[in-house]
């Protein structure tokens, strides 16, 4: 059950080898065996504290995201810019003409002052670019998902975030959303700190030791004491020969 744990971090396949040899204890009946299933009982009671992580719950909420930020606006998105209702024929004198252009220049023209410097606008090649790199980012995170890795997992979605934040239109609802869901998503736990259960492996390994080899032990003096024992009594009967 330990190496089950460790090595192939199987929390529920290690519950049911130690049921199971709980079990085997039980139907032995040995008072012998009671410290043995008391450090079985006290392993369940630690692996049921583990926190049971939904992989596939957690990799289709990253997948969902891909989607949903495929369609998000970002901050520096091509806008449209209105067209006019139409040519008017000017009218009235040349004076009154340059008036009147002139009014029109002022409400064309807009002046507003910047503390920080402006972000060029990307291109739509730098855009494709942009939401190709969140789209990777979020598979890799789901890719450390599967293998158990947090750094990467955590790093990966870091990042994605990070550009999101920076280049997405945060005014937009559905953006802030899968920036919160994002965030939410990182905060699982990937790889939860598994216990110890080797305790009792080695109380059985040292039961099993300690009876048969006491067994053996035995044995062995039992034997020796037959052919002392066989050995004497045919030196005892040729002494009693040679008397005769």
């Amino acid at each position: 059950a330990n190496q089950r744990l460790q090595l192939e971090r199987d929390v529920e396949g290690a519950k049911a080898l130690l049921n199971a040899a709980d079990a085997r204890l039980r139907e032995a009946d040995n008072p012998a065996l009671v410290p043995i299933r008391r450090a079985i009982q006290s392993e369940l009671a630690s692996l049921d504290s583990v926190p049971v992580i939904d992989r596939t719950g957690l990799y289709l909420a990253l997948m969902a995201q891909q989607e949903q930020l495929a369609r998000l606006p970002l901050k520096q998105d091509i806008e449209e810019i209105a067209a006019g209702e139409g040519d008017t024929k000017p009218t009235g004198g040349w004076r009154q003409q340059l008036a009147t252009l002139g009014s029109e220049l002022k409400d064309l023209v807009t002046v507003r002052r910047h503390d920080q410097p402006l972000e060029a606008l990307i291109t739509p090649q730098q855009e494709s670019y942009l939401r190709q790199n969140v789209r990777l980012l979020l598979e890799q995170a789901q890719l450390a998902l599967l293998k158990s890795e947090p750094k990467l997992y955590q790093a990966s979605l870091d990042k994605a975030i990070e550009l999101v934040e920076g280049y997405y239109a945060t005014d937009n609802d559905g953006v802030t959303n899968s920036i919160d869901r994002l965030k939410s998503l990182r905060g699982n736990e990937v790889r939860p700190e598994l216990p110890d259960i080797s305790e009792s492996s080695q109380l059985l390994k040292r039961f099993i030791e300690q009876r048969f080899g006491n067994g053996n032990g035995s044995g062995g003096q039992g034997g020796s004491g037959s052919q002392n024992g066989g050995a004497q009594g045919g030196n005892s009967g040729s002494a009693q020969g040679e008397g005769a």
